[in-house]
């Protein structure tokens, strides 16, 4: 039985715990009586209500009531957050809002994480509490309405991450997360209403949030095989095994994880052309980016040259088509289950390659295996396709070398008696001056072509030899501008002559057009197609000449006024703005194209290809022309030279030269 004592003690003992919550509640009550949320809401509840932060930034007090009524705090009233109001009225502020004192555990995940330290830092726009979960229309979770709930996060963390202010003033290395996300296969499922996909909370963490670069991150490289795993399980598991996995484990940094090959933020499925595992991308991006990079092999020894001879075989080539269905670099070695060749579980390994192989080509035996698969010609790995190479390098050097030292042989001996014929003309086309002139501009505008688009074509296989040093790249540019100047000197020359010597004039006259030149134009279209006998007859110089000669000197001077500002740079910047300069650099860049393929097409056709002047018009060398072939290009001037008595016979190239320079 029980004492009246101990029931007296007992019953004593059960009072105890009304009586503290009855006095917990009168004292809840009674500030409440002087602080409650309608009390609050008499000053708060004003729109107009504002006041200064520390920095002088003026901030609104207004609270939206039923914005509060909506909050899982509204149960908290205000003093249950601001505490130190004690009057209605208060002058003093309240005390800074501290969310640790009921979460005390999610607090302190917070201060050890990314944004927490920025803050202690003094970083004031890194985010905290109320950014990310409002200040007065807290939610669940849970709520579709809470800016925390998944299919808002991404929206919410693009506050600050999709900023282009806040990216830029703390220079976030990625620039567009937010963007690059909702266009991802995570991104486009979740604006399905797909809640199971990942958001940024399942990759980054919800309050210990860490840089990339820390080892407790989510995101830090040892750790993204096991953040993906969370969603892809197997794929983990595969990787695990895997070369790259293993590389991992073993702190490798060069080793790739999900997001080398995956990317971060803009994961797209393997069927996109845009993805980064499109079939057609595998091979000619994704793994090459590790596969073809000699810092790689330098650093590992392994070969990295394998990229390039899968692209020359019958797969490689099919896959840079676009072709999906031929073989890429994961139809063999698999996508997360990539093993060394020797490992009796790889696909690669020598038992496993027919039945690899066999996955397309049906039948595949073990012959399949005896042999490279990346095949090298230039290592001796490759016994026989190294020494066929050997061997056809040798025949090829023989045989063609022969063929071209026999025509050649034929060929300077046709060209031989060509200018020998040329030589003894009675005809002066060029004075010694002219033939001067012309291989200057030769020499000049070769040097420019050369040099000038070796600064545009640095990597390109006839100019790695002008940009290979800085040595030969200083030299580049000197020749460049020491070629320039040889252009400005003969272009003004032109002019002086044209103007101040007899000679000068007369073929300056020459190369004015005039309407015959229409009509000459036609004329030999109708000749060339057979549809006229009469070919037609020029004067001293045809329509295609004069068309040159002007295009050379309106090239030379665009050339020559873009060409200068772009060397004194600084010095025209003084009085120009950089766009002039911009659209100068532009014209002298596509005048150079068009300069050069003039040359190539019309110049050289008339100089080299030209059934009439092949192999090559000595005239540019000799300065003469025999009779017959200038009776026969330009009859109308030929019928004008011998009425003022102008052939070698009647007046030597010496006297001409003299009388130029008299006149």
């Amino acid at each position: 039985m029980t004492s009246n004592g101990e029931k007296m003690e007992t019953s004593a003992k059960s009072l105890i715990f009304p009586s503290l919550l009855l006095s917990l509640s009168f004292l809840l009550a009674s500030g409440g009586l002087a602080q409650t949320v309608e009390d609050c809401l008499i000053c708060h509840g004003d729109e107009s209500l504002t006041t200064m932060d520390s920095t002088g930034k003026e901030i609104s007090l207004f609270v939206d009531e039923s914005i509060f009524a909506n909050s899982i705090h509204k149960i908290l009233g205000c003093t249950g957050c601001h505490k130190g109001v004690e009057a209605e009225m208060h002058e003093t502020p309240p005390e800074p809002v501290n969310c640790g004192m009921c979460h005390a555990e999610v607090m302190e995940l917070y201060q050890a994480g990314f944004h927490g330290q920025k803050r202690l830092e003094g970083i004031m726009d890194a985010p905290t509490c109320g950014d990310c979960h409002s200040y007065h229309n807290i939610r669940s979770v849970d709520d579709p309405d809470a800016d925390t709930y998944r299919g808002n996060q991404p929206k919410m963390c693009a506050r600050c991450h999709g900023d282009v202010r806040t990216i830029s003033k703390y220079q976030i290395p990625v620039p567009a997360p937010y963007q690059a996300y909702m266009q991802s296969v995570h991104g486009k499922a979740l604006q399905e209403e797909n809640l199971g996909v990942a958001v940024c909370s399942d990759c980054h963490r919800s309050h210990d949030i860490r840089h990339s670069s820390d080892p407790a991150s989510l995101s830090h490289r040892g750790n993204v095989a096991s953040t993906c795993g969370l969603c892809h399980p197997m794929e983990e598991e595969e990787y695990s095994e895997d070369i790259h996995g293993k590389a991992v484990k073993k702190g490798n940094p060069d080793a790739p994880v999900c997001t080398d090959c995956h990317t971060t933020h803009a994961i797209k499925p393997s069927s996109d052309e845009t993805s980064s595992t499109f079939p057609a991308n595998v091979s000619k991006l994704t793994c090459t980016y590790c596969h073809s990079r000699e810092r790689i092999y330098e650093k590992y020894g392994y070969v990295t040259q394998r990229v390039t001879p899968y692209l020359d075989t019958y797969h490689g080539v099919g896959s840079r088509s676009g072709d999906t269905t031929t073989a890429s670099c994961v139809s063999c070695h698999t996508s997360h289950n990539i093993r060394s060749q020797e490992d009796p579980l790889s696909t690669i390994n020598e038992a496993n390659i027919p039945q690899t192989c066999g996955q397309c080509h049906e039948g595949a035996g073990p012959n399949y295996a005896k042999g490279s698969i990346h095949i090298i010609p230039t290592s001796r790995k490759d016994i026989g396709v190294y020494w066929v190479r050997q061997l056809y390098l040798f025949l090829i050097i023989m045989t063609i070398g022969g063929m071209l030292a026999h025509n050649a042989v034929i060929m300077v001996r046709y060209a031989r008696d060509r200018y020998q014929e040329a030589k003894s003309g009675r005809v002066v086309r060029w004075t010694t001056t002219e033939v001067l002139w012309h291989f200057l501009l030769f020499i000049s505008f070769v040097t420019l072509i050369i040099t000038g688009f070796a600064f545009r074509f640095p990597d390109a296989w006839w100019s790695s030899w002008l940009t290979s040093s800085p040595a030969a790249f200083a030299a580049r540019g000197v020749a460049h501008r020491v070629a320039g100047v040889l252009l400005i000197g003969l272009f003004f020359f032109s002019i002086f002559r044209s103007v101040f010597t007899k000679r000068g004039w007369q073929q300056l006259s020459a190369r004015f057009p005039v309407l015959s030149d229409t009509r000459n134009v036609t004329q030999n279209v109708l000749y060339s197609f057979g549809l006229s006998s009469k070919p037609p007859e020029f004067d001293r110089y045809d329509y295609s000449e004069k068309a040159e000669y002007w295009a050379l000197m309106w090239g030379g001077f665009v050339m020559i006024i873009t060409g200068i500002p772009l060397w004194f740079e600084t010095f025209f910047l003084g009085f120009i703005p950089k766009w002039m300069l911009d659209v100068a650099k532009a014209i002298h860049y596509y005048e150079a194209w068009l300069a050069t393929l003039a040359i190539l097409v019309w110049h050289f056709f008339f100089m080299f290809i030209h059934p009439e002047n092949y192999p090559i018009n000595f005239t540019v060398l000799t300065g003469t022309m025999t009779e017959e072939e200038y009776m026969e290009k330009h009859p109308l001037d030929y019928e004008k030279m011998i009425a003022r008595g102008e052939l070698i016979e009647e007046e030597s190239e010496q006297s001409l030269e003299e009388s130029e320079e008299s006149g």
